[in-house]
């Protein structure tokens, strides 16, 4: 398993995910880990000198490693945002299917479902239309090119959202969820309309979203381990895969303005609950 070197309390992530690939995987589990300037080359070569049948690659340091590998030794790889490129492994983009089930159980009374995507997650709006027709829910999805083609959308759809039916999403998506403009204003609007807000990314909660995923790392690592091994003993490639482990976090003050209240049994499932107490 290659992953880099990092300090804690960065180095957390990837300590999770070894935790996962060690509970899944009961034989030899041989590390490496990755400096800033290690030398991929060597690298392989001491993979082939230690007989390394699989490798499972975490993050940025990991994946430099990829085109060496292909064809060489089977991998996957995980700890990253991928999408579909040829390569398999776990994306930490969550699973919409995941994120629906949670959206039904926080709010029932929602039927239609508004997201606004820029063309490189069209993979994952597929997941999502696929995912909603399975549940009676209606997702209306909007492509845009650019912040300004965005900006004009998200006003429009929530201006015309129904508050007792509908909700919006944020995917992760660097022009539809921009931080510094879409999000600020997203947030500003959606509020004052009492629209739903649901997020991909883990610290929009936070910010002020109903609620947000983020990754069960433990979780991550026994898929990646079920994936290489699939690559290894049946040839196959199972692909990207969006993160379809996840842990919940909830904005309660967001979730009483909109009128949504939960149980004790309810709230003991959340993995987070903002505002934080002081």
């Amino acid at each position: 398993m290659l992953y880099p070197e990092a300090r804690a309390p960065y180095n957390l992530i990837f300590q999770q995910i070894i935790n996962g690939i060690q509970a899944e995987h009961k034989l030899q589990l041989v590390t490496y880990p990755l400096k800033k300037n290690y030398d991929p080359e060597q690298l392989l070569a001491q993979l082939s000198s230690d007989n390394i049948e699989m490798v499972i690659t975490l993050g940025r340091r990991g994946f430099l490693m990829a085109d060496l590998l292909m064809n060489k030794i089977p991998f996957v790889s995980g700890a990253l945002p991928l999408k579909p490129n040829g390569i398999s492994g776990v994306s930490l983009i969550a699973d919409p299917d995941s994120l629906l089930t949670k959206l039904l159980e926080l709010a029932p009374n929602t039927k239609n479902i508004h997201v606004i995507y820029s063309p490189v997650n069209q993979w994952l709006i597929d997941l999502a239309h696929y995912a909603a027709k399975q549940r009676q829910l209606s997702l209306k999805s909007y492509k845009v090119n650019d912040l300004s083609d965005a900006i004009k959308t998200y006003k429009q759809v929530i201006n015309n959202a129904n508050s007792k039916t509908d909700a919006l999403w944020l995917p992760l998506d660097k022009i539809t969820s921009n931080e510094r403009v879409v999000l600020p204003l997203v947030l500003e609007k959606s509020w004052k309309n009492k629209l739903l807000l649901f997020s991909s990314k883990p610290s929009h909660a936070k910010r002020g979203t109903l609620f947000s995923v983020f990754p069960n790392n433990e979780g991550s690592g026994e898929r990646l381990v079920q994936m290489v091994k699939q690559l290894y003993f049946q040839k196959t490639k199972p692909g990207v895969e969006p993160m379809k482990s996840n842990k919940l976090g909830v904005n309660l003050r967001t979730a009483g303005h909109l009128g949504l209240k939960y149980s004790s049994i309810q709230l003991k499932t959340f993995s987070a609950t903002f505002p934080i107490p002081e």
